[in-house]
C-alpha cells in the first residue's frame, strides 16, 4: 500500500524530546522524518539542542531542514521580582476564564511557585485539537500528562516508550510510586517496539486498549544486499554495532571470539561504536591477546557502517540482561544488517527475538550460551554456503516486515485516527 501525502492535512505534531539530535537515537530522526512525509506541520520540542555537526546523521538533518523546526522549551521568567509579579498578575488577568487550569497544573508542581505559570502559558500555544504530542521516551511526559489529565488540554498525545523508561527504579534511583499514573490516564495511545517491552509496559498499569506495538523501521532503500561483496577468503568475518554498554554483551563477543581462535580457525570482528565500557572491551582484547581479531573502530556514518555491512559475513549480538532485570527490547541494528544481507547469530534476549526469522535468517541461542554459539560459528565457518543462503533470505524477511515502507504505514494509520 502506497501512503499518499493529504494536501490538506493542518494537523501539527510536536515531537518532545529532551535532547536533539542525538547521535544514538537513528529511530526518533526517521519518526520526525516519517511525520513531514505524510505532510504534518512538524515541531521538535527540546530542553537542549546539540552541535548537528556531531551527529552521524547530519546528512539527513539537513537534507530535511529540521534544525528549522526547532522550539527550545523554555518560560521567559523575568529575574526582577515586581516585574515577575506584574507578569504573573497579567497572565491570570489575561486568562480569567482558564483559571482552573492554572491551578490545576500549580497543584503538581514540586515546587510551589506562581512563576510555574509561565509553563503553563508557554504549552498554551499547542492548545488544540489539531495537535498531536508524540513524547519520545516515557520519562518525558511533564509537564504534557498534567496538562492533558487534569488542565482540560485538547492536544492528543501519543507517547513512545523505547527501554530504559519502563524499568524502575528509573536511571537508579526515580521509584515507580504511581509514575506513569496520569500519562496512562491521559494518552490517546502508548507504543513500544516489540511485545517484550510492550509487556513490561502493561505490567506498569497501562490500559490494554491504549498499547500498541510498532517496531522501529528500516530504510531498505539505503540499506539492502545490492553490492554485497562475497568473501573468498578464509577468514570469517563478523560485525556488531551498537553503544558500548552492558545490555548490548559485548564482552560475551569477545569471549566467543578467543574461543574460536583456540580452535585455530580464522576469525575478525569488528565493533562499531563507543561508550562507558570502551576502556574495559579493550582491557579484555589485550588480555586475552586479540588485537589482530578484534578492531573496536568507533563510531561511524551510516554510509560507513552500510559498507562494513556489505564486506562482513554474519551479524553477532549477545545481548543480557541488567542487574535490574532490563533487556535489549529490539535492536534495530539486527535488522539493518539482515537488509544488507547479513544472517545474524544473538542471544535471545528481550525484544532481540522479534527481529530475526529462526533459522532462515539467523540463529537464537539462550543468554550466556557461549558454547553453542562457538559451536554454530564453527559449523557456519565449514559451510559457508548455508551463510549464502541465509543471506538470500535476509532482505526479504525485513522488507516485508521492518521496511520504513511498511512502519510508515502504521503510523500514518495512528496518526490520521487521532
Amino acid at each position: 500500500m502506497e501512503i499518499k501525502k493529504n494536501r490538506k492535512n493542518k494537523k501539527k505534531i510536536v515531537f518532545k524530546i529532551s535532547e536533539f539530535p542525538h547521535v544514538s537515537e537513528t529511530f526518533i530522526i526517521a519518526q520526525i522524518i516519517t511525520a513531514i512525509q505524510l505532510n504534518y506541520d512538524v515541531v521538535i520540542l527540546v530542553n537542549k539542542v546539540l552541535d548537528f555537526k556531531q551527529s552521524l546523521h547530519e546528512e539527513l538533518l539537513l537534507k530535511h531542514k529540521l534544525k528549522d523546526l526547532i522550539i527550545i522549551e523554555e518560560a521567559t521568567i523575568p529575574k526582577n521580582k515586581p516585574i515577575r509579579f506584574l507578569k504573573i498578575f497579567s497572565l491570570f488577568i489575561l486568562n480569567l476564564g482558564r483559571l482552573k487550569s492554572i491551578f490545576n497544573f500549580y497543584k503538581f508542581q514540586k515546587e510551589k511557585s506562581f512563576s510555574w505559570i509561565f509553563y503553563w502559558n508557554f504549552y498554551k500555544q499547542f492548545n488544540n485539537s489539531n495537535t498531536i504530542f508524540h513524547i519520545q521516551y516515557g520519562n518525558n511526559k511533564f509537564p504534557i500528562d498534567v496538562l492533558k489529565a487534569k488542565c482540560n488540554y485538547k492536544a492528543k498525545v501519543i507517547t513512545t516508550f523505547h527501554g530504559h523508561d519502563a524499568f524502575f527504579p528509573m536511571h537508579g534511583f526515580i521509584p515507580n510510586d504511581g509514575y506513569y499514573d496520569l500519562l496512562f490516564e491521559s494518552a490517546n495511545v502508548i507504543t513500544a517496539n516489540t511485545k517484550y517491552l510492550a509487556d513490561k509496559i502493561e505490567q506498569l498499569d497501562c490500559p490494554t486498549e491504549k498499547l500498541k506495538i510498532v517496531p522501529v523501521g528500516v530504510d531498505t532503500n539505503f540499506f539492502n544486499s545490492l553490492n554485497r561483496i562475497k568473501n573468498t577468503n578464509t577468514t570469517l568475518k563478523l560485525i556488531n554495532v551498537g553503544r558500548f554498554d552492558p545490555v548490548k554483551g559485548h564482552k560475551y563477543l569477545i569471549e566467543i571470539v578467543n574461543q574460536i581462535i583456540k580452535k585455530g580457525v580464522g576469525i575478525h570482528l569488528d565493533i562499531i561504536g563507543d561508550g562507558d565500557e570502551r576502556s574495559n572491551l579493550e582491557q579484555l582484547i589485550q588480555e586475552y591477546n586479540l588485537s589482530e581479531n578484534i578492531k573496536l573502530v568507533g563510531k561511524k556514518t551510516q554510509s560507513e557502517i552500510k559498507e562494513m555491512y556489505l564486506n562482513s559475513d554474519l551479524y553477532v549480538f549477545a545481548a543480557v540482561p541488567l542487574p535490574d532485570g532490563r533487556r535489549e527490547t529490539q535492536g534495530l541494528a539486527t535488522l539493518e544488517a539482515q537488509a544488507c544481507g547479513l544472517p545474524v547469530i544473538a542471544y535471545d534476549s528481550g525484544g532481540v527475538k522479534y527481529t530475526i526469522k529462526e533459522n532462515e535468517t539467523g540463529f537464537l541461542f539462550n543468554e550466556f550460551e557461549i558454547d553453542k554459539v562457538v559451536e554454530k560459528l564453527l559449523f557456519l565457518n565449514e559451510n559457508r554456503a548455508v551463510i549464502q543462503e541465509m543471506s538470500n533470505n535476509c532482505f526479504k524477511f525485513v522488507e516485508e516486515n521492518y521496511s520504513q515502507k511498511v512502519i510508515n504505514e502504521k503510523w500514518s494509520s495512528i496518526y490520521s485516527n487521532l
